[in-house]
Order: structure tokens, then sequence, then C-alpha cells
């Protein structure tokens, strides 16, 4: 659909916020859901790119609504969208794909992110704080998920303090934020998962479920770590994408199988979100 850019800021030297008006787009998404971006009349590059939806603001009166997402800088795509102004016109395609799905009884929840993984981490624990009871019914550290409160622990890591993005957004949603860089220059040095096995591993608090997306290297060491404990894991997988909606089939995954041969599904159709157990990790 066609759209217009209300904003497109820097958040810190490699990684930029953007607001997109969209009339007709629904009013509400699934947290895990992507959109399709490209600048229409773009022959190079000239495929669209994926991005996980961090945030919908909905329409107000004759006002479309905004569809908001964080990307990095990194390649042709990202750069050519970095120098994109407001009031320019934009494609967005969207939503697409599943999204996470929060069992009854949920108990206590790790969320496990690293670098552009994050928005869409992000608008889960939103999502969660926003169907609790008023705040004044829970404890630091918790939500409430219908009657039962939910603690939310929340694991963030990236290669530098500027890979850890949303923090705020964690800490309004009233979890316990803990975080790991590989340089050391924010919070605790090493990878997150160094952090979450521990806390997998010593933890009382019940039952518990990961929701995790970050980069493949970080979601294969995390669902390795729920298998062995025997904590269900869902993982949003990144893929590139060329369609978004299972035409180009440009986004398989190898998933695992009985044995009779290798066996794939399309990120961008059977996911992005999928059962940590069913994907084949490298």
């Amino acid at each position: 659909m066609h759209a217009e850019i209300v904003f497109n800021r820097p958040i810190s030297a490699a990684y930029r916020h953007l607001g997109v008006a969209a009339p007709g787009f629904p009013g509400r998404f699934g947290p895990g859901q992507f959109v399709m971006v490209r600048s229409p009349g773009d022959v190079d590059p000239f495929l669209p790119r994926a991005f996980s939806i961090y945030r919908l603001v909905p329409s107000t009166g004759a006002a479309a609504p905004v569809v908001e997402i964080l990307y990095k800088v990194l390649g042709k795509g990202t750069r050519c969208l970095s120098r994109m102004e407001p009031g320019q016109a934009i494609e967005i395609l969207g939503p697409l794909g599943n999204s996470f799905i929060v069992p009854e009884g949920l108990g206590g929840t790790a969320l496990v992110a690293g670098g552009i993984g994050v928005p869409p981490i992000a608008a889960l624990a939103t999502a969660l704080a926003q169907s609790r009871v008023p705040r004044a019914e829970s404890r630091e550290g918790e939500v409430i998920s219908g009657q039962r409160a939910v603690r939310l622990e929340v694991f963030l890591g990236g290669k530098t303090h500027e890979d850890i993005l949303c923090v705020k957004d964690f800490e309004e949603a009233g979890a316990t934020v803990h975080i790991a860089t590989e340089d050391g220059s924010l919070g605790a040095h090493g990878l997150i998962t160094e952090i979450l096995e521990p806390f997998l591993r010593t933890s009382d608090l019940g039952p518990r479920t990961i929701f995790t997306c970050g980069p493949p290297g970080m979601l294969a060491a995390v669902a390795r770590l729920a298998e062995a404990r025997g904590v269900l894991c869902q993982t949003s997988v990144e893929a590139n994408m060329a369609c978004g909606f299972g035409a180009c089939m440009g986004c398989a995954v190898e998933v695992r199988s009985d044995g009779s041969g290798p066996r794939y599904k399309l990120v961008c159709k059977d996911g992005p979100v999928f059962d940590s157990r069913v994907i084949k990790w490298e």
C-alpha cells in the first residue's frame, strides 16, 4: 500500500526509528509480525526489505495509522532508507507472518533478544503489560496475565552498547532487564546466554517460557539451553525475503525431519515465529 514517511530519526550511529503513515493499515498487529518496505520507483535495490513491527499508533479521526519500525543501517537498502525524509512516499505491505503465542498459565517468562531482534520482543512485552490488571496489583518485575502474575525477565545482548535497544520499553512494562555486551561497554562483559544459562538453572519461578529474536547464533544457543532445561521456547527467525508471503520461496529454513530427507519451512509464510524445537539449528 502507498504510505508516507512521518519521521525517520537516528537512535545512534547505526540504528534509526522510522514512522510511516499507512492509510488502510489494520488497527492492530501481533508481536512478531513484520512488514515489507520499499521506496516506490527504486530499481537499485529493487526488492523490498522486511522489518519487524515495533509499534503501531492507531488512526485517529482523519489521521492514518502510523507503523513504527527500528532498523540498522547495514547495506544498500537500509542506507537508501536512512536518507528518506518526512513527507516522502514509501510502499509498505503488512502485517505479515505469524506472531508469538502466549500460553495459558504463562508463569515465569524470559524475553531474550539481540540487536535488531529487540523490537518484536519489546512489542511482546508491551502487549503483556497492556493485558494486565492495574499496576497497583502487581509487584516489581511482574505483569498480570488474566488473574495471574507473570514475572518478566528480559535479557538483551549485543556487540556494543549501541546494540542495546528499547530498555525504556521493557522497564515501562514492569520487567527486570539484564544486559550483556561482547565488548563490555554496557552491562556484563560477554554473551547474553552466559547470563541466561544460570538463570534457567537456578530460577525458582515455576513454569517458564522463553520468547526470543536475534542473530542466528544467539537463537541456536538459546534454543539449546531451553531444550536442555525442558523450557518451551518460541523463536522469531530472521531471514532475507523478496516477497514476504511465500511466492518466491527465498526464505526457506531447514527443520527437523523424521530421517526421510531434508525438510524446509518458509520464514515469511510459516513463521517468522517457530517453536524452537522445530528448527534444525547449525
